[in-house]
């Protein structure tokens, strides 16, 4: 494991200055049903969804099924049967002291009855489609599901007694790229929605860290039997394990490659995004300019019936004033009538 290799510098670079915490699920240890209910209820099981310590630290209760549809379904009918049991034996009790059949009593037995098988087939089916259900056989395989944990990897937490390996700052390293590859602009964007399906990140990285498993395990072993009688066989057993180590350690290296010309796709899709926002812009632009043209339109229009209205206007102020004049005369002809009559003689 040659110290001049570049995931040296990427682990201090990236994962130095941070506590290993992390619990990657190797796919293939669980059947597809177990994955999709964990997946369901919102666990972090794979890398690429590994969010934080206190989320990691925390027992996920991967096995349990006391989920609210089953909660409803038990209980709505349990507390049916009941139902249904206490009429029953009310109604027997009832027939026997009377030493007759109590219809009644059989009726509501009856009712119950009906109602329990109801409200289980509704209730039940909606139970057994529930996507975060566990069946008795995949909680027995969830017990059996493997992971990848700091410790799976040698790693020994502590003051002056604390021990690390190389192969878990590699699956540090892994593990922490994943989560940003999986976190940059293009891995969720519709432009590379196809090249994400054809990338199973996470089953990547679980069989990453299944190899560093085994190369950790058997280095240690090995190193255990440097001392032996056979420490020439060892040690050539020990080089080609690290030429293994700095294969995987090159697919870890190219992880970090594929996240840069990640970012730099990223920061090509933010200028495309404001392309097309600065282009939406322009066409409200264009939009707004062509309605504010109508309403140039619609001022001329507007004008049109200003001068319309004066000129009416004017018509009218005419008008008058020729009205004014004919009172006047009016006014004039009464008075010259009332005059004419006092000459007149009296009869």
């Amino acid at each position: 494991m040659a110290a001049s290799h570049p995931w040296r510098a990427l682990w201090k670079e990236h994962c130095a200055r941070s506590m290993p915490v992390y619990r990657v699920l190797v796919p293939d240890s669980v059947p597809h049903s177990v994955r999709a209910a964990w997946s369901a209820r919102g666990y972090s099981t794979g890398a690429s969804r590994q969010t934080g310590p206190m989320r990691l630290l925390r027992n996920p209760g991967e096995t349990r099924n006391l989920i609210r549809s089953n909660l409803v379904f038990k209980g709505l009918t349990g507390a049916g049967a009941a139902g249904t049991g206490i009429a029953g034996l009310s109604t027997l009790g009832v027939s026997l002291a009377a030493d007759a059949v109590a219809t009644g009593g059989l009726v509501t037995t009856g009712v119950f009855a009906v109602l329990t098988g109801v409200t289980g087939g509704v209730t039940g089916t909606t139970y057994l489609r529930d996507p975060k259900r566990l069946s008795k056989k995949d909680r027995q395989k969830a017990q059996e599901a493997r992971w990848i944990t700091p410790a799976t990897l040698g790693y020994v937490p502590g003051g002056r007694s604390a021990q690390d390996t190389d192969e878990q700052r590699l699956f540090h390293l892994a593990v922490t790229l994943a989560a940003r590859i999986a976190a940059t602009r293009s891995w969720t964007h519709p432009v590379l929605s196809d090249h994400v399906a054809r990338v199973d990140l996470d089953s990547i990285i679980g069989t990453l860290g299944v190899r560093l498993a085994e190369l950790c395990e058997v280095r240690i072993q090995l190193e255990e039997m440097r001392d032996s009688a056979e420490a020439g066989r060892v040690a050539a057993y020990l080089r080609r394990l690290a030429g293994a180590f700095a294969s995987v350690a090159d697919r870890v290296v190219s992880m970090h490659e594929y996240l840069e010309h990640l970012r730099s796709l990223d920061a090509q899709l933010i200028a495309l995004d404001h392309s097309e926002r600065t282009r939406e812009m322009g066409e409200r632009v264009l939009d707004v300019v062509a309605r504010t043209a109508g309403d140039d339109v619609v001022g001329t229009h507007f004008r049109d019936l200003n001068l319309e209205a004066e000129s009416h206007a004017e018509s009218i102020q005419q008008l008058l004033g020729e009205l004014d004049e004919t009172a006047d005369e009016f006014d004039d002809l009464d008075s010259r009538i009332a005059q004419a009559a006092k000459g007149l003689p009296e009869r």
